[in-house]
């Protein structure tokens, strides 16, 4: 029970730490709430692990339990979703400039 209990928790920090990762490097902003930086990778790594574990990837890098290869693929492919999503839902707004008036000597 104790390893179960440690392999989640190591998912978990490496969930945020790639999140923070990829949220950095994709153009966009870094999730004001720390649930959704974590939460989009860990879906994707916990998906990466079940579809690509038992595949050569899946077998060559392990740490502590936890396939490094299919961890980077699952965390990068979820960021994606998760920037594209929010960036359908929350279209970045145009400056529009205030139009400029002449000064007109009197």
């Amino acid at each position: 029970m104790t390893m179960d209990f440690g392999t989640f928790l190591l998912m978990l920090a490496l969930s945020y730490a790639s999140g923070v990762l990829w949220y950095d490097l994709l153009p966009g902003k870094l999730a004001v709430r720390p649930w959704r930086v974590a939460a989009y990778p860990f879906l994707g790594i916990f998906v990466a692990e079940t579809l690509l574990g038992g595949t050569i990837l899946g077998s060559v890098l392990n740490f502590g339990g936890i396939q490094l290869i299919p961890m980077a693929i699952g965390s990068l492919v979820a960021v994606i979703i998760d920037w594209i999503i929010f960036s359908l839902r929350n279209p970045a707004t145009v400056a529009q400039y205030e139009p400029r008036v002449e000064a007109h000597p009197a």
